[in-house]
């Protein structure tokens, strides 16, 4: 079966297969417990699934610490294994979008190790390069952006953690290796990419012959790709400005941007209670950039990142979301997860990801309300298994004790025996189900293709009106009721908080016009 097109009716969904299901109870989570749970994702209406890599690695950063960009990671299976879970996606009219990570590897890849290749392939010194505007990609956790190596005897360049070097893109053998690779994978089936890090990877470093021009660069890879695959999705991950996608883009360059910026304009709105910020931000948004070129979120499994928003602007999310010390991470985000961050305003949320122009994307678990646990250091705060049932392993693992389930997820109101998709796949009432029913109206209504019209006239200061295709929906991002009685005639299809015209404290609508 052919990938989807894009855009897509569907969602998209998010995939660490390492805390998705394990099928061979030694706490990790494999391609063969993805395989087995794929129905679950299918009956979401998702249309593609993304995994996080899959590739053999350490794992000290979540799999981006790349040993080897051509095979899978003994502890997720084997290349069969792999295969066998795009036949079935295939089957299932799911496609699937691994990540490409071109900013860098791991320190122990078979290029950094080679003497003759590591010279050509990454970034040297022969003593730090200091420059005020290169700075680490995560502050505190490593002081310099140099580490020394003993067998080359020179500084290698390294933007995130010491242990992954930084790629040197502006080398020809280097973007000819990473075409080599995804065409490898695209031979093995694969229908799209997301590229991790797509613009801090073309960002030249403080020595000279770093860097690319982003516009050159992913033309080239555009057309290399396509030369044996039309069809490839390619999606960026770029905290960008709203005016920067366009960049990504224009001429079919990129299928999709991550909208970080739309992010953290929602997050603002809703500790601001003011919808008319998302609606600036919304207005903001580059025309030339079509619907489908965004790929909108609320959490990802890393750090809520604010860096679009200004100090005041980001201290405001901080003193709604995150109030306490050990909520924050990098100076610059929050370490929460999505439902226990926005608590009675998660269902809404929920919705108005659906709403909005574009593509959206859940990860894992989040369609149940999944929660966190503050007491495990870092970004891991915010990556719990999956919650499958309420049993030992937590339907993850026949091993109760695995190692990646968080202890937060045992207990409390988000622990496994309240959050569950076996429990919330037979309730009406459930977040699970809420997610099913937006991704069809969404569906139906072809919002894949429309951007919107804004209706400030709709609500006030609080709500948010967007109206596509005879559908208006409704988002208070308030916690008082509001009067819309321009909307009171129309019939609900979905909806909570509302009445006749009446629009309850952060809740939400879809009305169709008659």
């Amino acid at each position: 079966m052919p990938a989807a097109p894009w855009p897509p009716r569907g969602l998209v969904y998010g995939i660490d297969v390492s805390r998705f299901q394990d099928s061979d109870g030694d706490g990790f989570g494999d391609l063969q417990g993805l395989l087995a749970r794929l129905d679950h994702v299918a009956a979401l209406g998702a249309s593609w699934i993304w995994l996080l890599p899959i590739y053999p690695s350490l794992r000290r950063d979540n799999g981006y610490d790349v040993d080897d960009h051509e095979s899978v990671d003994e502890r997720f299976g084997t290349l069969d294994d792999f295969a066998a879970v795009v036949d079935a996606c295939h089957a299932r009219g799911l496609s699937v979008m691994i990540d490409l990570v071109i900013h860098h590897t791991s320190e122990r890849h078979a290029w950094f190790r080679d003497p003759e290749l590591r010279g050509t392939r990454y970034i040297w010194a022969d003593a730090p390069v200091e420059d005020p505007d290169d700075e680490p990609m995560f502050p505190g956790e490593d002081g310099t952006t140099w580490s020394f190596d003993e067998d080359a005897g020179a500084w290698y360049h390294h933007q995130f953690y010491g242990f992954q070097p930084d790629l040197n893109v502006a080398r020809d053998e280097v973007f000819d290796e990473l075409v080599r690779i995804a065409t490898l994978w695209a031979d093995r089936g694969v229908d799209g990419f997301r590229i991790d890090a797509a613009m801090p990877a073309m960002k030249p470093k403080p020595v000279p012959g770093t860097g690319a021009d982003p516009a050159t660069f992913y033309d080239r890879l555009r057309r290399r790709l396509a030369a044996k695959h039309p069809q490839l999705v390619i999606m960026g991950e770029a905290d960008v400005p709203p005016e920067e996608i366009g960049l990504l883009t224009v001429d079919g360059r990129m299928n999709a941007v991550l909208d970080f910026s739309l992010n953290n304009a929602m997050f603002l709105a809703l500790a601001r209670s003011d919808a008319g910020v998302l609606a600036a931000e919304l207005d903001r948004l580059d025309a030339a950039v079509p619907v489908g070129g965004r790929l909108n979120f609320v959490r990802n499994v890393d750090e809520l990142d604010l860096d679009q928003l200004t100090d005041d602007e980001r201290a405001d999310v901080f003193e709604a979301f995150g109030p306490k010390p050990g909520m924050y991470l990098y100076g610059r985000g929050l370490r929460r997860a999505w439902a226990p961050m926005l608590a009675d305003r998660f269902r809404m949320s929920l919705s108005l990801l659906f709403a909005l122009p574009g593509v959206p994307l859940i990860m894992y678990g989040q369609e149940l309300g999944i929660g966190d646990d503050l007491s495990v250091e870092g970004r891991d705060a915010c990556r719990p298994v999956m919650q499958w049932s309420d049993e030992p392993g937590l339907g993850f693992s026949t091993l109760a004790d695995a190692p990646l389930i968080l202890p937060g997820q045992s207990k409390g109101a988000y622990g496994v025996a309240k959050v569950n998709a076996h429990d919330q796949r037979e309730d009406a009432a459930s977040n699970l189900t809420l997610t099913a029913r937006l991704a069809r109206l969404r569906a139906d209504a072809r919002l894949h293709e429309l951007s919107g019209v804004l209706r400030p006239d709709f609500g006030g200061r609080t709500v948010l009106a967007l109206e596509s295709a005879g559908i208006l929906t409704l988002h208070n991002l308030g916690p008082d009721p509001v009067q819309v009685p321009q909307a009171a005639a129309l019939k609900p299809l979905l909806a909570e908080g509302w009445d006749d015209g009446e629009l309850g404290g952060h809740g939400f609508a879809w009305l169709r016009r008659a």
